[in-house]
């Protein structure tokens, strides 16, 4: 399932570079609340929604006069991201192979009510690893914690505080992409950046030899496996 005009404009250097460049701008007030906070707190809101019929009108999509920036809660209130009810529970399966963008994406359209489910950051969270090291010591406490993670989404009632769930992950298998919508009711969202460009942007991060070959390694057999 290829990433729809929307969601794929959210990912765009050209949008990422002018949501920082207005939340600078803001001087981290928002608009709406006039609160003072950090500018990763802040969010860059079209005031005209986004919509597949403006998509391709940069006076819409990349206007800096139709932005206006926006704490986390009044970004909630005002603009239900893709057309989400206030107080109604999404799930999306963000997938991908390694270097794809996916943490860009979320970082570019969740907000801190959101649950994040990524593994990789549960790794580097509970031990002393680098990309793609995961120490067999610590496997079953990551996989616990992700687990735990991925019970409350599916279990959660509209009574819990957190608005919406991104799981993170590779997900070449089109039959555990399945489960999820299925279990979870997610809404599937691939980053499907081409190989050739997730191997450049690996050679391009300066990792160490040992994590460049691992990470191109997943990137291979992302591809291999991968079906729509």
């Amino acid at each position: 399932m290829a990433l729809d005009p929307i969601h794929a404009f959210y990912c765009r250097k050209d949008f990422l570079d002018l949501a920082q460049a207005c939340k600078i701008k803001s001087n981290g007030i928002c608009a709406i609340c006039g609160g003072v906070f950090d500018i990763s707190y802040l969010r860059a809101h079209h005031k005209i929604e986004l919509t597949l019929d403006n998509i391709d009108d940069p006076q819409i999509t990349l206007n800096p006069d139709n932005i206006e920036v926006l704490c986390h809660d009044c970004h909630n209130l005002t603009h239900g991201r893709f057309g989400n009810t206030v107080g109604q529970k999404h799930v999306y399966l963000i997938y991908g192979a390694p270097y794809a963008g996916k943490n860009t994406y979320v970082n570019a359209v969740a907000t801190r009510n959101d649950i994040v489910v990524d593994l990789d950051a549960i790794h580097r969270a509970i031990c002393i690893c680098g990309a793609y090291d995961k120490p067999d010591a610590v496997k079953r406490v990551a996989f616990n914690i992700r687990d735990m993670l991925l019970d409350e989404i599916r279990t959660a009632t509209a009574r819990r505080k957190w608005q919406d769930a991104y799981i993170i992950g590779m997900y070449p298998d089109k039959f555990d992409r399945d489960i999820f919508v299925k279990e979870y009711n997610a809404e599937l969202v691939h980053i499907a950046t081409p190989k050739v460009e997730c191997i450049a942007r690996i050679n391009q991060a300066g990792l160490p030899t040992s994590a460049r070959d691992a990470a191109v390694g997943w990137v291979e057999n992302y591809f291999a496996r991968y079906r729509d």
